[in-house]
């Protein structure tokens, strides 16, 4: 680029910037829709990570007292673990709200949570269950014991 006396050098480096700040405003664009797709799939996997943890404890209720059921989570994590994208998330089971909730949370940086509705309303205590551990979930009398 060389200086003259028609401005011939100062629309050419307009034109330049103008270039360079479409390719890094497509490039930002590019890396938050990613971001979004990420998050997309946190708020799915967390959500069937909670319907198959409900299922379970309310296939444990409806089969009626003495029915127990040995739920290994790592197992019914399989399908969404991969070596390059690990998924991990935290349970907690609660009937605070005087009905039977499963609310799964996914760890930061792209944290989400989902809450699943259960059956029974009678579970013994605010329980955490964690990523890739197995748990017993008996019925007593109607109410549900996960240990």
């Amino acid at each position: 680029m060389f200086s003259d006396n028609k401005g011939q050098a100062s629309a050419e480096f307009i034109f330049i910037t103008f270039i360079v700040l479409v390719l890094v405003g497509g490039l930002v664009s590019l890396v938050g829709s990613n971001q979004v797709k990420t998050q997309a799939g946190d708020v799915g996997g967390a959500r069937v990570m909670g319907e198959k943890i409900a299922e379970t404890i309310n296939t444990v209720y409806i089969n009626g007292n003495g029915y127990s059921i040995k739920m290994d989570l790592s197992t019914l994590n399989q399908g969404m673990n991969s070596s390059a994208y690990p998924f991990s998330f935290t349970a907690v089971i609660s009937n605070s709200t005087g009905a039977g909730v499963v609310t799964v949370s996914t760890p930061a940086p792209i944290s989400s949570s989902v809450n699943v509705k259960l059956i029974p309303s009678k579970i013994n205590g605010v329980l955490t269950l964690n990523n890739n551990n197995v748990y017993t979930v008996k019925n007593v009398d109607g109410t549900i014991q996960i240990s």
